[in-house]
């Protein structure tokens, strides 16, 4: 009895103790809503379309500008990878843009929607450069491969060539006949290809074999003659060109003429060369001779003699620098237009856009005059009205969440939230580095504070700096408002915080020329003229009511916003970030030392210290209800306290780098936090949970600020961009959250595991373009599915011969179970079709190779059948020369394959005889020629109708 008693009262402490389920929280998602800002990538590329329009990369887009009106026309962006590279096709319909994953788009201008129709994935890492062929039917593609050699840098092979450095970037010119290599020195190597035909080739061949054979008998290493022999081309160096431009050769860009090369250095300067054609090579050897000739007369020296072959090797009769163009930045890429004029003085005007280091494109006018090599730049338009010039270092928010203001070294510009477009531009000359931002409240004037430690008032109706104060005698790094509302706060690198108050003061020192409304004078009629008196005393009006009117003038003073150091306080370090307590309680601040420190707000006595950061503390900021404390650290870790005691509630590893900005969503224990890591992040404050990472920018994030209500959030990068958020309705529960990522690391690891074919040594330079990826896995499970259906079937037909279907043989409506295995290979894309077949497990090889035998035997889709089933030998051809069940296999395809294969021939060997018979007998009975070849048809209608005008008029 006594124990049951016992027990009883242990089960009621148990569910007293029991926690209660309540209600849970949901969790809400910000997507992507605008970018503004960036107009080209610093590491990007442009692209010229006409004389007028450019394509740019920026970030994950391609933008399209008009630089007459200065407009951003088309945006593309399928991807949250940055671009790479991008190239246009000779006629300009086909865009190709490669992404930093390895990825190429395809674009067609001409398609309505905007989407890439062909999505390629071939390579592991980042693309570097894309080319058309010249009929745009063929696209090459060059990306970062790392090797046991040096990544992404190729390396000059040429015969006695000692000084051989790693190359750039390159140009062909003239027809393929002549390769510009630009190195990492400040020159331009010329080469010259010839390029072999098959008697050649063979020639060449037989004297490398013969080659071998002397140098093998001399017991010298052959390895130097098979890197020198080549049966397709001949190279021969010719020289070196000189460059101005400072650093290595980044980029070169051809004219559509091939007259003119720019070369792109890593400087401010693009150096301007001019290609000679064969004629004008002539010229300038015969030009050389004659003046080789004159100058060894003058000199009396007769017994050497000019010999034209020793000139002719001169590489200025094939290519010389004739000019440069400098800009003042630096240049990153160039294009030249497709349009090509010619202008009154007889000189050749190219039109070039250049994409710049600071964030804008400029389109120039190059007047080249090919008799004196004199070459003229001039800039027609520059896009530099659309964002900052430097990277943005602050942002904030207006109260009213009609836009935003941002800060950077040159300017402040205040951007409309609805259009993201620049809604002013805010300028001082003495207004240097721009290191804090902030909207006075009202949202009338602005504030920005500088590195110098001056603080400036901004109108924004008039876009003028209303004064300038001296607050701190080092760089500001923050500027917050008070709770009131009445001042603000900023803390400086001179270990001070200082507050500033709102005023009204007298407008009479004011020197500036404004228009602005004083009095208006209500009149019983309407106003046809007016006049003032010299003296200042009357007005007069003429009337529409046949009266004029006189009245008395009166004046009175205006009041302009003004700022004034109010109270400072001095800290024991320099202060890198200030929050204050809504409540109006406490201040904190973020110090050197790795500290951050607590005051009371009336005293400014110390409440508490904050210790546990191993860096110091970069950012901070304070709950809605005065209760947390959130702090951002150079140590990669966001810490959150209690306002209580100051105890530290969670240290959490927030960024993979320096944490740079934290914020509370506004009413609610939910923050934000940033980094250098370039990940924007959302965290629970009492559950110490990571909500959702936004990581659609691809460098290190400066600053972020959100609107009042919690609906929208920007942030500025490093890379040029700033980026606005939207709360959406969509929930995000956190356990699916953490599954996706676990999905996508798996995904990422299997998709890097590189497929080996036994008994095949893999190759440095060839390999199969598509890389692994879930296409293609997927597309091996479902092989392996049709593989196991097709066993199930056979067996279940056997016990019940009046079986039904499978429901998917049924949907291929397929003949057969071995048509069936084909034609789920067959819905296998192409470029994914290899990479799929070397993850199907050789179990299940047989299979599918007895039923490709009976496809081919059959003439069923015989092609494919073929090269799958040649592909399927070649990877598993040890398993299969080992394996007695095989036999009987191999020995049934090498009987039916070739039998098919050869009556598939015959069949259509006897159709193509049957329908040129048929064609001989239709022009023969009927007078006419069924085919002919359209340019000749084309140039005899032209032929007639001119003939038809000439007797027209006569």
């Amino acid at each position: 009895m006594f124990y049951k008693s016992s027990k009883m009262k242990w089960k009621k402490k148990l569910k007293q103790c029991a926690p209660k389920m309540g209600i849970t929280k949901q969790y809400l998602r910000y997507i992507p809503s605008g970018t503004c800002n960036i107009i080209g990538s610093t590491n990007g590329a442009v692209a010229a379309i006409n004389d007028v329009v450019c394509a740019v990369s920026a970030c994950e887009s391609v933008n399209f500008y008009n630089v007459r009106t200065c407009e951003k026309t088309i945006e593309l962006s399928e991807s949250e990878k940055s671009v790479t590279a991008l190239k246009f096709s000779s006629n300009r319909r086909f865009l190709a843009v490669g992404y930093a994953d390895g990825v190429v788009r395809l674009y067609d201008r001409k398609s309505e929607g905007g989407e890439a129709y062909v999505t390629f994935a071939g390579h592991k890492t980042g693309v570097n450069c894309l080319a058309f062929s010249p009929d745009g039917l063929i696209l090459a593609s060059g990306g970062k491969v790392i090797r046991q050699r040096q990544p992404d840098q190729l390396t000059t092979h040429l015969p006695n060539d000692k000084d051989a450095s790693k190359v750039y970037t390159f140009a062909l010119v003239k027809g393929d006949r002549l390769l510009l290599l630009g190195t990492a020195e400040i020159e331009i190597r010329v080469i010259e290809l010839t390029w072999l035909g098959t008697e050649q080739a063979d020639e060449a061949e037989s004297n490398t074999e013969d080659l071998k054979r002397v140098k093998k008998e001399n017991q010298d290493d052959v390895a130097a003659v098979d890197d020198q022999a080549n049966k397709v081309v001949r190279c021969k160096k010719r020289g070196q060109l000189l460059r101005q431009s400072k650093g290595r050769a980044l980029q070169m860009a051809v004219s559509s003429d091939e007259r003119i090369v720019a070369c792109v250095g890593a400087s401010d300067l693009v150096d301007i060369y001019r290609i000679y054609s064969d004629d004008e090579s002539l010229k300038r050897i015969s030009k050389k001779l004659r003046k080789a000739k004159k100058k060894a007369a003058a000199s009396g020296d007769a017994e050497s003699p000019v010999c034209e072959a020793e000139i002719a090797k001169d590489v200025t009769i094939l290519i010389s620098r004739i000019g440069d163009y400098r800009s003042d930045v630096k240049v990153k890429w160039v294009d030249f237009s497709p349009f090509v004029r010619r202008t009154v003085e007889q000189r050749n005007e190219y039109r070039i856009f250049v994409l710049q280091t600071n964030n804008t494109v400029h389109c120039i006018t190059t007047a080249v005059d090919f008799k004196s090599n004199e070459v003229e730049c001039t800039t027609l338009a520059t896009l530099d009205q659309l964002g900052h010039r430097t990277d943005v270092r602050s942002l904030a928010m207006a109260e009213s969440d009609f836009g935003f203001v941002s800060g950077s070294a040159e300017a402040a510009i205040v951007w409309n939230r609805y259009s993201l477009k620049v809604a002013n531009v805010l300028e001082d000359e003495k207004m240097k580095d721009v290191t804090a931002v902030l909207f006075v409240t009202g949202d009338k004037h602005v504030l920005t504070a500088t590195k110098g430690g001056n603080v400036f008032l901004f109108e924004l109706s008039t876009n003028e700096s209303l004064e300038m104060k001296k607050g701190h005698e080092a760089a500001i790094w923050r500027l917050v408002s008070t709770p009131d509302k009445k001042g603000f706060i900023s803390c400086g690198a001179d270990k001070k915080i200082i507050y500033w108050t709102y005023e009204l003061v007298s407008e009479f020192d004011r020197k500036r020329l404004s228009i602005r409304e004083r009095r208006v004078l209500e009149l019983p009629d309407e106003a046809l003229c007016v006049a003032a008196s010299p003296d200042s005393r009357f007005v007069g009006a003429g009337l529409l009511d046949n009266t004029a009117r006189l009245h008395f003038v009166d004046t009175f003073k205006l009041k302009r916003l003004s700022i004034r150091e109010r109270r400072v306080l001095e800290l024991p370090d320099e202060a890198l970030c200030v929050a204050a307590s809504p409540d109006s309680r406490f201040v904190g601040a973020g110090l050197l030392d790795n500290t951050a420190r607590l005051h009371f707000v009336d005293t400014f006595k110390l409440f508490v210290t904050l210790y546990g950061h191993s860096l110091p503390v970069t950012c901070i900021d304070m709950s809605h209800d005065s209760k947390i404390v959130v702090t951002g650290s150079a140590d990669k870790s966001v810490k959150i306290w209690g306002l209580d005691f100051g105890d530290c509630h969670k240290s959490l590893h927030a960024h993979d780098d320096i944490v740079t900005c934290v914020q509370f969503v506004p009413k609610e224990h939910m923050f934000w936090s940033a980094g250098k890591d370039g990940l924007l992040k959302q965290w629970d404050g009492d559950k110490f949970e990571r909500i959702q990472v936004l990581g659609l920018h691809s460098a290190e994030i400066r600053a972020i600020a959100q609107t009042s209500s919690g609906n929208f959030i920007v942030s500025a990068s490093h890379d040029k961009s700033i980026r606005l958020w939207e709360l959406t309705e969509e929930i995000i529960v956190l356990q699916e959250e953490e599954e996706m990522e676990r999905e996508k690391e798996y995904e990422k690891r299997l998709a890097d595991f590189e497929d080996v074919v036994p008994g095949e040594e893999k190759d440095a330079e060839v390999e199969l373009a598509p890389r692994k990826s879930i296409m293609s896995i997927k597309s091996a499970e479902q092989i392996i599915e049709a593989v196991e259906i097709v066993r199930s079937e056979t067996v279940a037909r056997i016990e019940d011969p009046k079986h039904s279907p499978h429901p998917l043989v049924t949907a291929l409506q397929s003949a057969s179970l071995d048509h069936f295995i084909l034609d789920v290979i067959q819905r296998v894309p192409s470029s994914h079709l290899e990479k799929s077949l070397l993850m199907v497990p050789f179990s299940f090889v047989p299979d599918i190779l007895r039923a490709l035998g009976e496809c081919a035997s059959r003439h069923y889709k015989a092609e494919l059948s073929c090269r799958v089933l040649l592909f399927l030998v070649k990877i598993h051809h040890n398993h299969i020369i080992n394996s007695e069940d095989m036999v009987q296999v191999i020995d049934g395809l090498r009987q039916s394959v070739p039998r098919g294969i050869i009556e598939l021939r015959d069949i259509c060997g006897f159709n193509m005889a049957a329908l040129r018979l048929f064609q001989k007998e239709i022009e023969e009975r009927n007078q006419v020629k069924m085919f002919a070849d359209v340019s000749e048809v084309e140039q005899k209608a032209k032929k007639k109708i001119r003939k038809a005008v000439l007797k027209t008029f006569t």
